[in-house]
């Protein structure tokens, strides 16, 4: 019998792992089109660097351990790209690297590398700046600034609806710029049209378990109806609470990481629907000043969970195994029964 090894992460879907980070790729590039058309071509400089990094960190850190260079993990440059559509366009070169350098070397290879990790590294990537520089992740340029590649930044910073809505208001924009991302915020989470193309795309891919995204947003859109922030009430509340902040952006790059999810879809489905929860629980009270958004702690304390899912998930599949068993055997006594009298 011949058995074939294969790296991690193991993908349950017809796809490869290359394929399902080039669909990543694809689906980002798309993203980035669009800051550089708002931002001008510091957007694209940002995401390259910030690829090349996680990509050097990977194979730096592969290399010290000891293991091969699987050409075929793409997982470290998608790591990079994220980062930075989370960030303002403004934001300086070195806290873009410094995500980078400790998601991959703090967040990701010490637990084992690719399909080992506990937490998502991009989002402790970020995390970990936010802890660091806290106001000057949330200090954004208004929406289709020109900004120059390299050099001082002259720019009125403009107040995120996020922000706007941490403070008790409600954003003075309608349903057309939230969709359009006629607004400041990070530089890849504002255009909420682009953003569901991106959903849609790595769906039919199968990238994406479309089920895992509808769980988070479910449970965010009903947490904003019943106990809605500021003055917006019902739908304008649902409506501002998934296009605000990194709700949206999170919920397709970051909460569908196949390593950093349950197995089980029915436990998948729990820790989407759960991760909504917590998301808007730190978002009506865990808000520090200056720090808007907090979706990225939120996932890492339900990524460290994960293993509960888990265990949950197999105990209902193995009482469902059981009892399908047992029927079997007394479908199988009462077909013999009339045979033996």
């Amino acid at each position: 019998m011949n058995i074939s090894s294969y790296h991690a992460p193991h993908i349950r879907a017809a796809q490869s792992t290359r394929g399902v980070m080039w669909d990543a790729i694809i689906a980002l590039s798309f993203l980035y089109a669009l800051a550089a058309y708002y931002y001008g071509a510091r957007a694209l400089v940002l995401g390259a660097g910030s690829a090349l990094v996680c990509t050097l960190c990977d194979i730096l850190t592969t290399r010290m351990v000891g293991r091969k260079i699987n050409t075929r993990d793409f997982s470290a440059p998608v790591t990079g790209l994220i980062l930075p559509l989370m960030m303002p366009a403004s934001i300086p070169y070195h806290i873009v690297v410094m995500a980078g350098v400790f998601a991959i070397v703090v967040a990701k290879a010490p637990f084992g590398g690719t399909g080992h990790n506990v937490f998502n590294p991009a989002a402790a990537g970020f995390s970990f700046v936010v802890f660091c520089f806290g106001d000057l992740l949330f200090t954004y340029p208004p929406s289709a600034t020109r900004l120059p590649i390299w050099g001082a930044m002259e720019f009125i910073a403009t107040d995120s609806p996020a922000r706007i809505m941490m403070r008790g208001g409600t954003p003075d924009y309608d349903a057309l710029d939230m969709l359009l991302g006629n607004y400041a915020g990070p530089m890849g989470a504002t255009n909420i049209l682009i953003l569901i193309a991106c959903l849609l795309y790595l769906i039919l891919k199968s990238t994406v378990r479309w089920s895992l995204p509808v769980s988070f947003f479910g449970a965010v859109a009903l947490i904003a109806l019943i106990f809605p922030r500021g003055d917006a009430t019902g739908l304008a509340s649902v409506g501002f609470e998934l296009a605000t902040g990194l709700v949206f952006f999170g919920g397709i790059f970051l909460l569908g990481d196949p390593v950093t999810t349950p197995k089980r879809e029915s436990a998948r489905i729990a820790f989407a629907f759960c991760s909504g929860i917590v998301v808007m629980l730190f978002r009506h009270f865990g808000n520090v000043e200056g720090i808007e958004e907090q979706l990225t702690y939120a996932l890492l304390l339900m990524n460290a969970s994960v293993w509960l899912f888990d265990m949950a998930g197999e105990h209902i599949a193995g009482r469902a195994r059981r009892k399908r068993h047992e029927a079997g055997n007394a479908a199988g006594r009462n077909k013999t029964s009339p045979e033996k009298a």
